[in-house]
């Protein structure tokens, strides 16, 4: 994408070119252009100051991304068809090419689903990453040295993130959406829950083992705001201020169903969602205050007309 001064130079240069006559000055608007057309230096953000967690908009799937200064965490890549250009394509590798980021300190896989996994592939060819994490039984080209989520395993960034694996067991035996590998993250006294499409009785499980541990400021709401998730008990633990459903427009699924909405809100959990706001920007200082930016609220297109009353902070 052009920036203004780059769009502007180009079109300067379309104009000159199709002036009659003045040879000169069509070969000084075929530079022009070629220079328009020269790809830009990606922008490289090396701030251990503040994380950054960025709920990007992959339709009905999952891709968040964590960074802090020169490293970056993604969990999930996105769905579509793998063989082809889905989200990774699309959506997550321009991202992460504008964002200069070059290569990744860790991958997180939740699960197998395809709105989860379908990226793995493309982003593995494309990108390098230190460290791959899948959800048990998962493998994939590219990630023979990728290991099995394990409840237990934790790391931390420099600039002090941290990051915790909450489930699954090691031996544990559940289906596919229980087995979601579960990620928390904490940084300046702040948590955010990366649940997967873990369901109820999983919830559940996590409640009496983790218990207060669970409590969390900020909670990407399961199996993409699905009413076969975010139970009442599991709330009630983790009593988020914020939640994120990631989940495409007028899904055939009915993502985030009205209960759960109901359930978020009596929590007091301020809503936001992909399909109402685009990618979702959290920005934590290092006081741990948080900011939030949603693409569509910062980019507003001018035909659509202001934001309705109550869009800029939910559904």
């Amino acid at each position: 994408a052009l920036g203004g001064a780059m769009l502007a130079m180009a079109l300067v240069a379309v104009l000159l070119f199709c002036l009659p006559g003045l040879v000169a000055v069509r070969m000084a608007a075929a530079v022009l252009l070629v220079a328009a057309a020269l790809p830009v230096v990606p922008r490289v953000a090396h701030d251990e100051q503040s994380l950054q967690l960025t709920v990007l908009d992959v339709g009905q799937g999952t891709a968040v991304l964590v960074r802090q200064g020169a490293r970056a965490l993604l969990y999930d890549t996105g769905g579509g068809d793998p063989a082809r250009d889905g989200m990774a394509r699309s959506v997550i590798l321009p991202y992460l090419r504008d964002a200069g980021i070059g290569a990744l300190d860790t991958l997180v896989v939740s699960h197998a689903d395809m709105d989860h996994a379908a990226g793995v592939a493309a982003l593995l060819a494309t990108v390098p990453v230190a460290r791959v994490r899948l959800g048990p039984g998962f493998t994939v080209p590219g990630a023979d040295s990728g290991l099995p989520c394990r409840a237990g395993e934790s790391w931390r960034w420099p600039g002090g993130a941290t990051f915790s694996v909450l489930s699954p067991a090691p031996a544990s035996k559940h289906g596919r959406n229980d087995s979601s590998c579960v990620l928390r993250v904490e940084f300046a006294g702040r948590r955010f829950l990366l649940p997967g499409d873990v369901e109820a009785a999983m919830e559940r499980e996590l409640v009496r083992y983790w218990r207060g541990a669970l409590s969390a400021d900020w909670l990407l709401a399961g199996h993409h705001g699905s009413n076969t998730s975010s139970a009442w008990s599991f709330l009630k633990h983790v009593n988020p201020g914020w939640a994120v459903y990631s989940a495409a427009y007028a899904n055939r699924f009915g993502h985030p169903h009205p209960a759960v909405r109901r359930r978020l809100q009596q929590a007091g959990a301020a809503e936001f969602s992909t399909a109402g706001h685009g990618a979702l920007e959290f920005r934590v200082s290092r006081a741990g205050e948080v900011e939030v930016s949603a693409w569509r609220q910062r980019y507003r297109r001018h035909w659509l007309g202001p934001l309705p009353a109550g869009v800029a902070l939910g559904l």
